[in-house]
């Protein structure tokens, strides 16, 4: 009778307390300047994590004209950040959007420019997660 107890609580406890999601990706270069860049979307409540992390290929002097966008589906802006850089080879990006609503699908993306070796090229990448 116990186990069964204990079985149930654990049960009701999955099911009564919130859940986060969670979600990384890396994007392969498709550039010369950029060696990796890894974003993730998590949610909690109704609150979304983003965070992007840009690195720039060895050489890298500064990375800018950065813009993170997170969007719902059907194109609604649920958040934008603006003009960030960083010198040197790596960008590191970490917010909060909010609301954010389960069921719903989101897009978090960035589109930056690294220079590197006299060259500045534009790059850009983005996840798509849904918040169940």
């Amino acid at each position: 009778m116990k186990r069964v107890l204990k079985i149930m609580a654990l049960c009701m406890a999955i099911v009564c307390f919130p859940i986060s999601v969670s979600a990384a990706v890396a994007i392969e270069p498709m550039s010369t300047n950029l060696n990796t860049a890894t974003l993730a979307l998590t949610f909690s409540g109704n609150t979304a994590n983003c965070t992007v992390t840009i690195n720039g290929a060895t050489g890298t002097t500064r990375i800018d004209n950065c813009t993170i966008t997170l969007r719902e589906s059907n194109g609604t802006l649920v958040a934008e950040w603006e003009n960030l850089s960083a010198t040197g080879g790596t960008l590191r990006f970490s917010r909060t959007a909010s609301p954010v609503i389960r069921g719903k699908t989101y897009t978090l993306s960035f589109t930056a420019t690294v220079h590197r070796n006299g060259v500045a090229e534009n790059v850009s990448g983005a996840i798509t997660r849904t918040y169940n």
